[in-house]
This record gives structure tokens, sequence and C-alpha cells, in this order.
């Protein structure tokens, strides 16, 4: 730390390559630049948007300073921040009948195909997701991918099959609901991860500041209809019918 206030004092910290995770909302990317700004002063942050799969293989490769990665992760030659925990539940259309429920099981999916990045963007998360469908009583009938958010909630929205997010996903479309996931709780970790050996000096401060900013839910927004139609519609076929 003393070196990291030294470097900060004679303005040598230089450039901190870092990863953020693509579905990384624009107002949580916002608010990290700024603290970056206002606790690192000197500090050129070169943000990349990155999967935790391209994030590890740079970060061993020395072509990555710090990323954020989501858990679990098989790194021995990482080092890793203080871990963010966001509950995740089920994303779905407006229109389906599991839309008038309160709260969703694992098996209530049942017949539905489940939207989720491809297992390459982070192998660790996407067996995470599965195994737990399968003990429970969704086995997805397709799981179709998506390697960012946008494109994921027009899957959604299309009927193509549901998802598991954290609540803020649906806060600026109103098309689309989210619901409490329980039998078991489903959750996703994220924490910063730098080398073990040779470190950036701001990489272990970077990890902190990003796990605040994570950990602090974004402002609330009115949600409206839309004035005009959007590139895709509501259509919900599930291939079987829910109770």
């Amino acid at each position: 730390m003393r070196a990291l206030m030294r470097m900060l004092r004679e303005g040598a910290l230089g450039v901190l390559r870092a990863g953020v995770p693509p579905e990384t909302p624009a107002v949580t990317l916002q608010t990290l630049l700024r603290r970056l700004a206002d606790e690192l002063p000197g500090l050129d942050v070169d943000l990349q948007e990155l999967t935790t799969g391209e994030q590890l293989r740079l970060l061993v490769e020395a072509r990555l300073d710090v990323g954020l990665v989501h858990h679990p992760v098989d790194a021995p030659d990482l080092r890793f921040g203080p871990p963010v925990r966001v509950p995740l539940g089920v994303l779905l259309p407006r229109a389906s009948p599991l839309a008038r429920r309160t709260g969703l099981a694992f098996a209530d999916l049942a017949g539905h195909d489940l939207v989720l990045p491809p297992r390459a963007t982070a192998p660790g998360w996407h067996d995470h997701v599965l195994d737990p469908c399968r003990r429970h009583g969704f086995a997805p009938a397709r799981t179709r991918h998506a390697r960012n958010a946008e494109f994921l909630l027009g899957l959604v929205l299309a009927g193509k099959g549901v998802a598991f997010e954290p609540e803020s996903a649906t806060r600026r479309e109103p098309r689309a609901v989210w619901r409490p996931l329980a039998d078991p709780p489903l959750a996703r970790t994220t924490s910063g991860a730098w080398p073990a050996q040779s470190p950036h000096p701001a990489a272990e401060r970077f990890a902190g500041i990003a796990a605040g900013t994570i950990d602090q839910p974004g402002p609330a927004t009115a949600v409206t209809a839309p004035d005009s139609p959007r590139p895709w519609s509501i259509v919900y076929e599930p291939r079987a019918a829910a109770s």
C-alpha cells in the first residue's frame, strides 16, 4: 500500500489494463470509472470488454493486469479480490403464463429452452448454472447462446427461452419480468482477479473499488411502455403448458 501511495504521489501508476464482463451495465461502468478517477488520480485505465474465459487467458499471458471474473474459476496463478454475490432469478416475457407467479422453482421451467452465454466464455459459471437445473427438475429442451445482454433479452422476449439474470435486467424493459428463484436459490459471484506474480501496483485497489461498485444497486428507473415497436416481437409458444 505504501508503494502504491508513493507512486500515486509521483504520478507513476501508468496504464492499468482492466477487463470487465460484457453484461456490465453502463451505469456501473460510469460509477467505476468515476471512483477510480477520484481514488487513483493519474491512473490511466484501459477498460476492455472481455468474457471471463478471455480475461483468464489474457491474465496468464500477461496481456491484462486485472479483471472481473465470474466464479467458479480454476486459476492457481491468480489472486482474487473480495467476492460480490448477486442473486439471480428467472427472466421471461411478460406474456408468459409463468409471469403470473410470484416465485419460481427450477421444475416450473420444464419444457422451456434456456438462454445463457456460451460455455467458452465462462466454463465454471456455465456448469454452475446447468448442474442445479438438472438436479432440480429442469432439463432445458434446448440451450441457446447469447454473448451479450441485449441479444439475450431479445431471445427471451421472442419466447425463445428463459434466462437466469439479476433483477436489474428488467429495469428498462417493460415487456420482460423477473421472478425470484428458489429450490435452491441461484447467485452469480464475481470478483477481481490479477496475477500473483509481479502484479500491477493498482490491481488490488481496482478489485476493491470494483467490488464496492458492483455491490451497489443501480438507481431505480421508471419503466414505461415503448412508443414504437422494437426489432423483435413477443411470440411465446412454450413446448409444455405451465400449470
